[in-house]
């Protein structure tokens, strides 16, 4: 039976945390989209994609070996083997980290001049690569408080790495007050750089804090490495893979807008409204569902070590409803309230034509993240590899073929069919291993009906108010209503569908 407390009051410490970070998150990407306008903001992306790749292959697969290996032995009473294996996962980490500090050092000249073919990236580039090894044992400590069960510790330094990210830029910006882009990026990343270093210091004393409570001496685990690679190595490859893919294609993106016929200055402006303005809208309403995808991890392992298929099921159908009902109200408010929206952020629509464009598959995004933490905690890392694997390197070829054809509507083409596609083959498996029963009149039919009778009752009525008072009040009054319509219909008797 799952600790239904812990998981819950877990939930609200992770959202509630996650909620202040996304939040500030915004407040961030609103703050340097003013700093750096739509162009800077593309700049800053090609620059976070190429971190964020080897940033990936450092972190990956060793964070989730830590949650299942100290998950596992925990909960067979092997507290000492436990501790030894998260020794071993920190240190593991660190050296990962290290190596690809170095080996992005020393790329960082080939990546700016001949991949990016922009010298502005490059200090940005070396200024990034030392947080590597740090943001390695910073993830891997996360992990640990996975396999814990224990939140507010990994909430707390996530918190703490977007306010010092977000102070560091704002003092350097001020300070130094760079007159070109490429150097407002080096001031960017400059927070990202400080805060991985000290959330690093903030992750030791907090898992030094918490593993003296075991109280026992770490005890070897014999042939560890046997151990290990069956968990990472699929997962890593995964990671390596698909970010490296990623990486690909967002850079494979302004030389597809130029060749369509836009110049450099506004493919990186295109790229910068697509990517740093509207996606960023898009997922950060996830942000009261996805912290429940990640705490599912330890769970469904557990119950899949006790065979428990019931328990299973019926979590895999509580997160699949949930995750479709919430999501199909975020939709009927990015269609109708968009520009709006964008307007508030950014004191212009130039994101709302793409928040609405790219809404319909919102649900598909949510879920794909959910479908994607229950696999892993079922052991489904190869299916999980295989499915992402696939989708990346479609991805890069629709991208490669569509952007010189179609520009920036070939870019959001590539986002839909991305999204379709993988979500279904995440579901798919997904169906397959937990035999979830897909309800398609109360789980999708029933909130579509109850979400968009509001929002676009609402959404044709005249501005009477000014934007945010305006704005707030519509979203609440369509939140209220679809709660209160999907309360009313679930009374009402209905066949299955």
């Amino acid at each position: 039976m799952i600790q239904k407390r812990l998981f819950l009051k877990n939930g609200i410490i992770m959202v509630c945390s996650a909620l202040l970070i996304r939040i500030a998150g915004m407040i961030f990407t609103v703050f340097l989209s003013g700093r750096i306008g739509a162009e800077g903001l593309g700049l800053y992306r090609l620059i976070v994609s190429v971190y964020f790749f080897f940033a990936s292959a450092a972190s990956a697969g060793i964070s989730l070996t830590m949650t299942r290996l100290f998950g596992d032995y925990l909960s067979k009473g092997e507290s000492g083997k436990a501790r030894f294996c998260a020794r071993k996962c920190m240190v593991i980490s660190f050296m990962i980290g290290a190596v690809l500090c170095g080996v992005m050092l020393a790329s960082s000249g080939f990546i700016s001049e001949h991949l990016l073919k922009d010298s502005r990236t490059a200090p940005a580039l070396l200024l990034l690569a030392p947080s590597l090894p740090f943001m390695a044992v910073s993830a891997c400590v996360r992990g640990y408080f996975a396999a814990r069960r224990k939140t507010l510790q990994t909430s707390g330094e996530q918190l703490l790495e977007q306010v010092i990210e977000m102070g560091v830029f704002a003092a350097a910006y001020t300070l130094a007050a760079p007159q070109n882009i490429g150097d407002a990026c080096v001031t960017a990343v400059a927070g990202t750089t400080a805060a991985e270093i000290i959330s690093f210091f903030y992750s030791l004393v907090c898992y030094a804090l918490d593993i003296r409570k075991l109280r026992c001496k770490p005890e070897k685990v014999s042939g560890i490495g046997r151990v290990i690679l069956p968990i990472a190595l699929p997962v890593s490859a995964n990671s390596f893979l698909r970010s490296g893919l990623s990486a690909i294609e967002n850079i494979l993106i302004p030389f597809g807008l130029k060749r369509s016929g836009s110049s450099s200055s506004m493919a990186l402006s295109q790229y910068g409204i697509l990517s740093g303005m509207a996606m960023p809208v898009l997922i950060f309403p996830s942000v009261l569902i996805l912290p429940f995808a990640s705490l599912i991890i330890p769970e469904m392992a557990e119950l899949n070590i006790g065979k428990r298929k019931k328990g299973i099921r019926h979590i895999a159908e509580k997160m699949f409803s949930l995750t479709v009902c919430y999501s199909i109200l975020i939709t009927a408010i990015f269609l109708f309230f968009a520009q709006d929206i964008s307007e508030l952020l950014y004191h212009n629509t130039d994101a709302g034509y793409f928040i609405s464009l790219l809404a319909p598959v919102v649900p598909f995004m949510y879920l794909d993240s959910v479908a994607d933490g229950m696999l892993k905690g079922l052991n489904e890392q190869t299916s999980y590899f295989v499915s992402n694997l696939i989708d990346s390197v479609i991805r890069v070829i629709l991208t490669y073929l569509l952007l010189p054809e179609y520009g920036i509507m070939g870019m959001a083409a590539v986002i839909i069919i991305s999204e379709l596609l993988n979500t279904l083959m995440s579901l798919a498996r997904l169906i397959q291993v937990t035999e979830l029963n897909v309800a398609v009149g109360k789980n999708i039919i029933r909130p579509a009906l109850c979400a968009l009778l509001p929002c676009l009752t609402v959404s044709a009525l005249p501005r009477t108010l000014p934007l945010p008072a305006d704005t707030a009040i519509k979203l609440l009054f369509c939140c209220v209503t679809y709660c209160a319509a999907l309360y009313l219909t679930q009374k009402i008797p209905r066949r299955k569908i």
